[in-house]
């Protein structure tokens, strides 16, 4: 009997047990009754916002935009008043009428008579002494028209030519004194179209600054009737070992 006095482990267990399951169940029950009240009160506070927003909404008719004016009529520019017609005076001939008598009829009435003037006749033709016109003005026979330049025909030349260097390869070996040349084409203005060597000196450097030479150098067009035209010319350049 003494023995039953003491509480088991297991017993104390159970007891820990029930008492968690009955102090869970008053708290279940406690905020089941809370949390309704709570969402009410949510619930009511939402429906009076809305309620509020409800009645503060003011409906604002935008007026409709004002009818433009119409732009006004521009008046037209007054008629220019044209300028009064001038009345062409024609000059009036002055006759000079003679009156001379009739020695027939002495005491009649007089006549009216023309008297030829001492110079010309009634036709109006001069006898020497009147007044004459101008003197004819002498046409010079048509001949053949005098060309627009003096030279009408003239061949390309060069206006300035540019001497050549004489390469220092080919004065080392010695060929003395060098001609070369170089066929070029120039253009209506005077530029140079084209150039190549029509006399070689054979010798590729010395060939090279004739061509370079002539390409420096300026010219004139060819003229055909003073009319500036395409043309060839041929340019010489002269190498001399001393130059």
């Amino acid at each position: 009997m003494a023995g039953k006095g003491y509480i088991t482990t297991g017993e104390r267990v159970r007891s820990y047990i029930g008492w968690a399951f009955i102090i869970s169940l008053i708290i279940h029950l406690a905020v089941g009754s809370i949390f309704p009240n709570i969402n009410k009160h949510a619930d009511e506070q939402q429906t009076e916002q809305m309620t509020v927003a409800k009645i503060h909404k003011t409906v604002v008719h935008t007026p409709p935009p004002p009818t433009p004016t119409p732009p006004p009529t521009p008046t037209p520019p007054p008629q220019a008043t044209p300028p009064p017609k001038q009345q062409e005076v024609k000059p009036q001939l002055k006759v000079n009428v003679q009156h001379v008598s009739n020695a027939k009829s002495a005491g009649a009435s007089t006549e009216n008579q023309y008297v030829a003037p001492a110079n010309g006749s009634e036709n109006g033709a001069p006898k020497g002494q009147g007044t004459t016109g101008p003197a004819p003005v002498a046409t010079a026979p048509p001949g053949t028209p005098k060309p627009a330049c003096a030279n009408p025909n003239v061949e390309a030349t060069v206006t300035n030519a540019v001497s050549p260097e004489y390469p220092d390869s080919a004065r080392e070996i010695g060929l003395g004194a060098v001609t070369v040349d170089v066929e070029v084409t120039v253009g209506p203005s005077g530029n140079l179209i084209a150039a190549k060597v029509y006399k070689s000196s054979s010798n590729m450097a010395i060939d090279q600054a004739a061509l370079r030479a002539a390409r420096e150098s300026t010219y004139s067009p060819k003229l055909s009737d003073c009319t500036p035209v395409q043309g060839d010319y041929l340019f010489k350049a002269d190498f001399q070992p001393g130059d």
